[in-house]
């Protein structure tokens, strides 16, 4: 996920020697802001909970792992298309009037997942949603940078990056207290349309805050730019004079070094060091994501289940757990990484997140060990019905594990007494949770309460029962006569269930510690400023893109390659990110930007450009 970040400006303008107070209206400002990190946490975090009672509304009825997938990722991927475009909106039309647009989608979004009539409506609410965090994920950020007291600037922006981990937490609290609301007709509804709330609120507070003050100068609006300035800093006429004279540095510096918008990409890619910088910002963009960051966070509750826990609301309280350690774990970084160096946090998290992908992928190869077998499905049966869909594939597979892996199969077995062999059947596709489509889990023998005395079912009521008694005896256990069956859709049970989720804390602690963060701020810093917004803008898209492919795969590849071979495929791929990093990233702590754009250079080049910059510093001392 993205984290706020922000750089010099290198302006030579001495600030005056006494800091300005915090005020109510920066307070406000910032708060009312942050509702849309907030937001964007939430409706990144929500899904996950919210998706283990949808497929079982009568509305939406079964869904595939591709339906899954494609709610679930609808969003990041529709949010690449939010985030390239709210850089040029927000630079023609104003930062607030894409802040209000940007609450009013959010708003429209929650309200479309919440009212959902079918999966396409819901599929086009997430789409809405991702569109609205894009905007969120580049707006907010440029926001309170520009509309913040410089000297806790970095502060304020760091609370905006913590609203959205506060967010994802938030979000698995809420969809804890709506489980317990009808969830599956109307509590999942209640998850997404909650959005709505602070949406709203923000949108009500944005219309009273005013522009960005730099957007305002930038615009030749000077008079309004000082108005908004002598809130912010309470009226101090040296703060708002440095601040306004700071603005207007930067952006002639702007209008010098970019050389015209439309030349600006050719000349980051014909410049080899730029360009080199940015294939190092891309990579850490990519491998952030390929580490599966978001394959924990859009499907804690599937993981969950998949180690083992049968209960949703026990499946959300937990989740709870995981999203407050990520929360936690953001704070990390704020202590340690100017401390220890960005180089030395990010290669020591990405171990970390490779040993606890390797321990996550062996946890779920124990699980898979430890599961049920499966039974072969009894032949001549009148009870199970070989004709139904899927009766063959899902009877092929050998155990509990891959039986519920497979999204059209689902585990029967004898209930009440462990971990007992049973039968890999076809879901019931109305009510894929509660029933499989034959067998001794379909729908109307009930599941929990089956007794081989009670079905009366062929023409022929004495071999009938005979032939049921004959089943239930091939159970592996003497009770034949009075047997009730448990159906499990996603879940086993197993000994090692809390494994995964342990493994999964300590993946999140590492993760957040360096992975997450410090590509974020590598970015902010590799780049001169003629070329920042164009290469920040394509490594961000990067991360973006990234997202939606491990977002709208990782339920097809535990299909293909397992659970625990999916974990392993994740730390394989990290830890060759983990190499390119430690021969490529170089440090960039205590560095000038002039030193870090150095660092990408070769040896005669960075000979040339110190030259270069001695002699422009000395003609620009001789201007004052």
């Amino acid at each position: 996920m993205p984290i706020i970040t922000t750089t010099t400006s290198g302006s030579e303008t001495t600030a005056p020697l006494n800091n300005p107070p915090l005020n109510r209206f920066t307070i406000i400002l910032v708060i009312t802001a942050a509702v849309g990190g907030f937001l964007f946490g939430y409706d990144t975090g929500i899904v996950s909970s919210a998706m283990l009672y949808v497929e079982n509304n009568s509305d939406i009825q079964s869904l595939s792992n591709f339906w899954k997938e494609l709610i679930v990722s609808s969003t990041p991927g529709f949010a690449i298309i939010g985030a390239l475009t709210a850089g040029p909106i927000s630079d023609k039309f104003g930062r607030k009037p894409l802040i209000l647009i940007s609450g009013a989608v959010f708003t429209l979004g929650a309200i479309c997942c919440g009212v959902a009539f079918d999966k396409w409506m819901l599929l086009f609410g997430r789409m809405l949603l991702g569109v609205a965090v894009g905007f969120a994920s580049m707006i907010v950020s440029i926001y309170v940078g520009e509309s913040s007291p410089k000297h806790i600037r970095g502060a304020l922006l760091t609370f905006c990056n913590a609203a959205i981990t506060f967010g994802q937490m938030a979000a698995n609290i809420i969809a804890g207290g709506f489980s317990y609301i009808d969830p599956y007709n109307v509590g999942w509804r209640l998850m997404f349309g909650f959005a709505a709330i602070p949406a709203i609120i923000q949108f009500i507070g944005f219309l009273f805050l005013p522009e960005s003050p730099r957007w305002l100068l930038k615009h030749g609006r000077e008079t309004d730019s000082r108005a908004v300035l002598s809130k912010i800093y309470s009226g101090d006429d040296a703060w708002i004079e440095y601040e306004t004279a700071e603005i207007l540095t930067v952006l002639e510096q702007e209008k010098l070094e970019k050389k015209g918008k439309e030349k600006v990409l050719k000349r980051i890619l014909t410049t080899r060091h730029i360009r080199r910088a940015l294939i190092i910002g891309c990579a850490l963009q990519a491998f952030q994501q390929l580490g599966g960051i978001n394959t924990i966070m859009y499907y804690t509750g599937t993981i969950i289940k998949a180690a083992g826990v049968k209960d949703n609301r026990t499946t959300i309280w937990l989740s709870v757990i995981t999203s407050g350690v990520n929360f936690v774990g953001t704070m990390i970084p704020l202590f340690l990484v100017d401390r220890l160096g960005r180089r030395k946090m990010l290669i020591t998290s990405c171990l970390g997140v490779v040993l606890s992908l390797s321990l996550m992928g062996g946890a779920f190869l124990l699980v898979n060990n430890d599961t049920a077998r499966t039974l072969s499905n009894p032949s001549n049966s009148p009870i199970f019905d070989p004709r139904v869909k899927n009766y063959d594939d899902c009877s092929g597979h050998s155990n509990c594990d891959y039986c519920v892996t497979d999204d059209r199969c689902g585990f029967c077995a004898p209930s009440g007494v462990g971990n007992i062999d049973g039968y890999c059947l076809p879901m019931n596709n109305k009510h894929p949770d509660e029933a499989s489509s034959t067998g001794f889990c379909a729908q109307g023998l009930n599941s929990e309460n089956y007794n081989v005395h009670d079905e009366i079912h062929t023409e022929n009521e004495t071999d009938g029962i005979q032939n049921r008694k004959n089943i239930a005896y091939n159970m592996q256990y003497n009770v034949y006569n009075t047997t009730s069956y448990e159906w499990a859709d996603v879940y086993c049970h197993t000994k090692y269930t809390a494994l995964p989720i342990v493994i999964m804390v300590i993946y999140l602690l590492f993760f957040s510690s360096g992975m997450g963060p410090v590509p974020w701020i590598l970015n902010a810093e590799f780049y001169p400023i003629w070329a920042r917004g164009t290469c920040v803008a394509i490594a961000t898209a990067t991360n973006w893109l990234l997202n939606l492919l491990v977002s709208l795969t990782f339920l097809t590849l535990t299909e293909i390659l397992t659970k625990f071979g999916t974990f392993f495929f994740y730390a394989l791929i990290t830890f060759s990110g983990a190499l390119i990093f430690f021969f490529f990233v170089p440090e960039t702590k205590g560095k000038s930007l002039d030193e870090i754009e150095a660092l990408f250079m070769d040896k005669d080049e960075r000979k040339t450009f110190f030259t270069k910059s001695k002699v422009l510093e000395v003609s620009k001392n001789d201007r004052f």
